[in-house]
């Protein structure tokens, strides 16, 4: 089969339309086939197809970028206001200075602030970035300093599906099948720009499948399934590189790291049933080996903004002072946010820092690699006793047992008190009207670490099952006007007790939301920089080193057991 589609069934949106961007192209060529047959007559039997998904195409951004605009490129600010050397109690009012845009230079905008002053090399970038994105629309920014860019981003796809099958009469009384998937799909995601790489997910998930069914007589048959599935994907980021960016003004990547999951299952079923007289017993077990294999980029950049609000007194610190040079009438935040892009000094920036499984602090650009483990084992028995023609009972016991999740390398650690325990002293503290500080400490545990696990097993999952089936026969009257005469309804009830397995999801958390494990983050406080006596540290390009800035410390490498200090005041 093929199906085929134009771009000339595309059409433009609103938004294109109103800023001169051209309709975006829609092309979808989806295709494929099956064939099956005989390899060995009434023995052997195959089947394959395949289906195929080309898409290419180019989709308006859902969000416009922030953009500088060529004026703000050229070292000024422009805003609402009154000329310099005009009194602020005269501008804007009756019989007063009438406010009009006001451009300040980069010679005023030194003398404004002569301690920090102009940084040349931001200036030089956010003019690249006003020559390489021209703004075209308007609806975003402040329309003086900064604005949006629009465009459309190429969105192609390509998606693959394999399915193969083969079935084999084995004997008179056994069939056996093996059964195959594979799928590969490559979807390019939105980038930040027309010109910068597009984060991408190849998606190339796998499953294989056989099973044996025997029937060694009428009465018994016994049946066996494997089962193996491979989830896994790779999400590809946008950049490797330091995130460094001006707060509302530009930004030149999306920053999405890269993160990759495989996720491999192996899974082991057989189930044995038996009829005898009017019963039908059941025995089987099921068998998972589960595995969850990460490596992410998430924390292995560090960050730095020029950001207005954490200077000492906020953004009004660059409005009072620019405002006591030429008044400001109207909005104040977008004068915050261009002189805090031109001065160029980083208010806010964060490292992150990560470490191997040895203590050693890793470079900065290092993933972090785990691979979580498990194993669950369940064993059960039913029998379904048809007590009279009419009434059935199933009663059944299912067991089941969970290997406590753990990190195959030993990336594991977990509260030396159990936090159930920490929460309670916290709570009963609190009613005695009393605080409790005491820090929490981490320890390594897990099997590679020959520690205890991070959570005990629970041997205790017996899940019995009862349910029944009556199918009345109301021969008259009311009940069997309403219900049918002859069978014709049936009333079932039934009784459960199950568990839930969730050892996998808090391991990941743990490991991903723990800051006192194998990671560890220095940030910046609001407040630590000023313009005067205090100056953050300078732009000097992206991808530029963030841990050699002032007040970051290198931490060195670490040791078991960690506790992170009381901080009374943070």
């Amino acid at each position: 089969f093929e199906y085929y589609r134009t771009k000339k069934f595309s059409a433009n949106n609103f938004f294109n339309i109103l800023s001169g961007i051209e309709k975006p192209a829609l092309i979808r060529h989806t295709f494929g086939g099956a064939l099956g047959g005989p390899i060995m007559k009434d023995r052997a039997f195959f089947f394959y197809s395949f289906e195929g998904d080309r898409i290419t195409r180019s989709q308006p951004i859902e969000v416009p970028r922030n953009v500088p605009l060529p004026s703000l490129g050229l070292g000024q600010v422009r805003f609402v206001g009154c000329p310099p050397g005009t009194a602020p109690d005269n501008c804007g009012v009756p019989g007063g200075v009438t406010p009009s845009v006001q451009t300040l230079t980069t010679a005023q905008l030194n003398s404004i602030f002569p301690i920090v002053g102009i940084n040349p090399a931001a200036v030089a970038v956010l003019r690249d970035a006003a020559a390489r994105y021209p703004a075209n629309d308007f609806s975003t920014g402040d329309g003086l300093n900064s604005a949006g860019f629009r465009f459309n981003t190429p969105l192609p796809a390509e998606r693959n599906s394999h399915v193969a099958k083969f079935d084999f009469n084995v004997t008179s009384k056994q069939t056996a099948f093996v059964r195959a998937n594979v799928i590969y799909d490559l979807i390019t995601q939105e980038r930040q720009f027309p010109d910068t790489p597009a984060p991408v997910i190849w998606s190339h998930p796998q499953g294989i499948a056989a099973g044996h069914t025997w029937t060694l007589n009428n009465s018994m048959v016994n049946n066996f399934r494997y089962g193996f599935t491979r989830e896994a994907f790779s999400q590809q980021g946008d950049s490797g590189e330091n995130q460094i960016s001006f707060r509302f003004i530009f930004s030149p990547r999306r920053f999405e790291r890269t993160l990759v999951r495989v996720t491999p299952v192996n899974n082991f079923t057989d189930d044995f049933s038996w009829v005898k007289a009017n019963h039908s017993f059941g025995f089987g077990t099921n068998i998972r080996l589960v595995r969850n294999q990460r490596d992410s980029f998430d924390n292995a950049f560090d960050n730095a903004i020029t950001n207005p609000s954490f200077y000492q007194g906020g953004g009004a610190s660059i409005t009072d002072v620019v405002d006591a040079f030429s008044p400001i009438s109207g909005a104040l935040t977008p004068v915050e946010n261009a002189v805090s892009a031109l001065i160029g000094r980083y208010s806010q920036y964060s490292a992150l820092f990560t470490f191997d499984r040895d203590g050693t602090l890793l470079p900065s650009g290092t993933p972090a690699a785990r691979e979580f483990r498990t194993e669950e084992y369940d064993v059960y028995f039913q029998d379904s006793w048809k007590m009279t023609p009419n009434l059935t009972v199933t009663y059944g016991l299912r067991y089941s047992y969970s290997t406590p999740v753990y990190e195959k390398n030993g990336f594991e650690v977990k509260t030396t008190v159990p936090l159930s325990d920490f929460f309670a002293a916290r709570q009963a503290a609190a009613e005695r009207g009393e605080a409790l500080n005491t820090p929490i400490t981490l320890d390594l545990s897990g099997k590679a670490n020959n520690a205890s696990p991070l959570y005990d097993p629970d041997k205790n999952n017996f899940q019995p099952r009862v349910a029944v089936a009556w199918s009345p026969s109301f021969k008259d009257g009311f009940l069997g006007k309403v219900f049918g005469r002859n069978n014709e309804s049936v009333f079932r009830g039934a009784f459960s007790v199950t568990n839930d397995y969730y050892g996998q999801q808090l391991a990941v958390t743990f490991d991903l939301g723990n800051t006192l494990g194998f990671s560890s983050s220095q940030d910046i406080s609001a407040n630590t920089f000023n313009l005067t006596t205090r100056p953050a540290p300078l732009f000097t390009g992206f991808g530029q080193d963030i841990r050699s800035l002032p007040r970051i410390t290198n931490p060195g490498n670490i040791s078991f057991p960690r506790t992170q200090p009381f901080e009374p005041s943070p």
